[in-house]
């Protein structure tokens, strides 16, 4: 069986309110291309496809026209969608039945059947080669909240209900497969040693719920993963587990691959593991390669192509305060290039472990007003005073606060 594994496309996402719905039609188009050219027995997105619950009418027309284009390049192909965190479940699953007509399964979030019980028919796919041949199955699982999975046992924890819902799934698979063909598991969860790099959340890591790989079960042979964006492959003691990460880069610190990943199994074998690029024609640049102090920064963006599409992100080292107007500056850098302006990330200089501590006394008998405050903690940090403009805007926002 061969797969095109994919996910995270995030349509409708605005970098720094930059409208990127070209660069997401132009990685719609590669993806054709390569379904044209592999032709896979399958595609899976392991979810976030759209990047709000509520996308624009734009991003679900590109959706859209993005899964008909795919099923004119191979028709046999079978699509299995699966809802991501960032996708409105329930919605990516209205047109589910008409999909179903063109062998596109969408696949939402966990259905209950009238008597109360999972049905677990929905998520098992068995997946055809384009002779008509049984080629293997996949396991599509929606992202699922921790404390969302199905209570299949009297009192479950939420640990032990996440397990008993894959191990369910995996079982029930395992009846339909008597040939042993191959079983693709999918996921759109955080998998313990992931990368983090350039998530919102990765500052606050160690309270990011993580889940080992044996808590989703045993007997599948590959597990597609979608959720984190840095691409990834797990070759430990299970089977061999992948993020194939975001095709397009969605915050300036992902700066591995970007692309997706065609898997090949068969049975009793180690599955084939090929990544394909993804070209973003507008790319996600951080100029200068490392901090430099803002003067010789700007100097570095003045030499960038000017025909050259791209986001920038300054890199600026922090060894004395920002002029007032720096984003003046850096657009006016930048006014005749096809380069966007996004932010600047600065680097503290670090200090002489032996530099002389000043300190300044504030208490009851001896409070000192904003300004001497100011004064003195500028001086400190960065060893200059305040810059006339600086103190005058200072001056205004404290004359304004007193007279509130």
């Amino acid at each position: 069986m061969k797969i095109l594994h994919t996910s995270d496309w995030h349509l409708g996402h605005q970098l720094y309110e930059y409208d990127r719905i070209d660069e997401h039609r132009s990685f719609l188009q590669q993806l054709t291309c390569v379904m044209a050219e592999e032709q896979p027995d399958a595609m899976v997105v392991c979810g976030d496809v759209f990047d709000r619950v509520a996308p624009s009418a734009e991003a679900r027309q590109l959706y859209v026209k993005a899964l008909l284009a795919l099923r004119d390049q191979c028709p046999d192909v079978q699509i299995i969608v699966m809802a991501g965190n960032h996708d409105g479940k329930a919605a990516l699953e209205v047109e589910g039945m008409l999909w179903d007509r063109l062998q596109v399964k969408v696949v939402g979030q966990v259905e209950r059947l009238e008597d109360g019980s999972v049905n677990f028919d929905r998520h098992i796919v068995e997946v055809h080669d384009n002779t008509g041949h049984a080629a293997g199955f996949i396991i599509a699982v929606p992202h699922i909240y921790e404390h969302g999975y199905p209570q299949l046992g009297e009192a479950q924890t939420k640990e032990e209900r996440q397990r008993a819902f894959f191990q369910r799934l995996l079982d029930e698979t395992a009846r339909r497969n008597p040939d042993g063909l191959p079983v693709v598991l999918t996921a759109h969860l955080s998998l313990t040693g992931s990368n983090f790099a350039g998530h919102t959340f990765a500052q606050s890591v160690g309270n990011i719920e993580t889940v080992d790989q044996a808590t989703l079960g045993r007997g599948y042979d590959y597990l597609a993963l979608g959720h984190i964006h840095n691409a990834k492959t797990f070759t430990g003691e299970g089977p061999v587990a992948r993020y194939c990460g975001t095709p397009l880069a969605i915050s300036f610190d992902e700066t591995g691959h970007h692309g997706v990943t065609i898997v090949t199994l068969n049975p009793g074998e180690q599955p084939g593991i090929r990544e394909v690029d993804i070209r973003n024609p507008r790319p996600l640049l951080t100029i200068p390669d490392k901090p430099l102090p803002f003067e010789e920064a700007l100097c570095e963006l003045a030499g960038f192509p000017a025909d050259k599409p791209a986001y920038i992100r300054l890199n600026v080292l922090y060894d004395a305060p920002l002029p007032y107007n720096y984003v003046e500056q850096i657009l006016q850098t930048l006014q005749a290039k096809q380069a966007r302006y996004c932010c600047v990330k600065t680097s503290l200089v670090k200090k002489k472990e032996n530099a002389e501590d000043e300190s300044l006394v504030v208490n009851a008998d001896n409070m000192p007003d904003p300004l001497t405050l100011a004064d003195f903690f500028y001086l400190k940090k960065f060893k200059v005073t305040l810059a006339d403009q600086q103190r005058k805007m200072l001056e205004e926002v404290v004359n304004q606060c007193r007279e509130a």
